[in-house]
């Protein structure tokens, strides 16, 4: 199931532009509204039926987080793919994810990570991760990584977290959407077994791997398809009608972090 609350956006927000926030952001990020694509509010604020000022107010808010710009002469666009964006989280995400490790985990916490990191571990024996195995999977590792970010008492730190998964998984999204390769998860269920011994060693090293993966995959399919980034424009589907059906389904856009080619399979 799509935890909305995963997609929400750092800054503070209210009711319906919080309500058009959380929908264009989902959008983005699952690629309804391409890289590169020129945006209008007036079709925004009639496509996910809200108000213009919404509308506006959430592009303002998603322009802080990097998924969308704008200028004077072309107004509101989709951030492009680039080089430089797929380099930027990589980097971000090195300086930021160590402080997981300084989560304060109660009870509770242990418990579901340990839930967590089982349900990892069954779905990544499977022999196939075709259908709905690995969105599953990434939905458990998002988890994962979300009850970490909400314990680490820094509100500011966890929003720039969620922005930085969000805009990554938007990547492996597009080229994913382009292309036979995957990414298959990362072994999260490490993570938690090395942050619940205590051995916070063992849990940067694997943060840091997973990254390296991660940026490598990134990379290489951005040579692979440099010709089609930010070019996009196909027509996009009723966001309604699509983001309705997509919703229930959608946790499916979580960190993997090693490439598989379903090709070879």
């Amino acid at each position: 199931m799509l935890d909305n609350e995963a997609y929400s956006s750092p800054t503070p927000a209210a009711g319906k532009g919080q309500s058009a926030e959380r929908a264009l952001r989902s959008a983005i990020v699952h690629c309804v509204l391409a890289p590169g694509e020129r945006l209008s509010e007036v079709a925004l604020a009639r496509e996910f039926a809200l108000g213009r000022g919404a509308v506006r107010a959430a592009l303002a808010r998603l322009q802080a987080s990097g998924f969308v710009s704008s200028s004077a002469r072309s107004g509101w666009s989709v951030t492009p793919v680039s080089a430089g964006e797929i380099r930027e989280l990589s980097a971000a995400r090195r300086h930021l994810e160590p402080m997981l490790c300084s989560a304060v985990l109660d009870e509770h916490d242990r418990a579901r990570l340990r839930g967590l990191a089982e349900m990892h571990v069954a779905l990544t024996q499977r022999e196939e991760l075709g259908g709905n195995v690995l969105p599953t999977i990434r939905r458990c590792e998002r988890d994962m990584l979300d009850t970490l970010a909400a314990r680490l008492s820094m509100p500011v730190v966890a929003g720039w977290l969620t922005d930085l998964w969000d805009r990554s998984i938007r990547l492996v999204n597009f080229f994913e959407g382009n292309g036979p390769a995957r990414l298959t998860p990362a072994n999260r269920s490490r993570l938690v077994e090395a942050l619940l011994d205590g051995r916070k060693s063992d849990a940067l090293d694997h943060l840091s791997a997973a990254n390296t993966v991660l940026e490598t995959f990134l990379l290489d399919r951005f040579l692979e398809s440099e010709a089609i980034v930010g070019s996009r424009t196909a027509r996009r589907r009723s966001v309604r009608k699509d983001v309705a059906r997509r919703s229930p389904d959608l946790d499916e856009a979580t960190n993997g972090m090693r490439t598989h080619d379903d090709t070879k399979n």
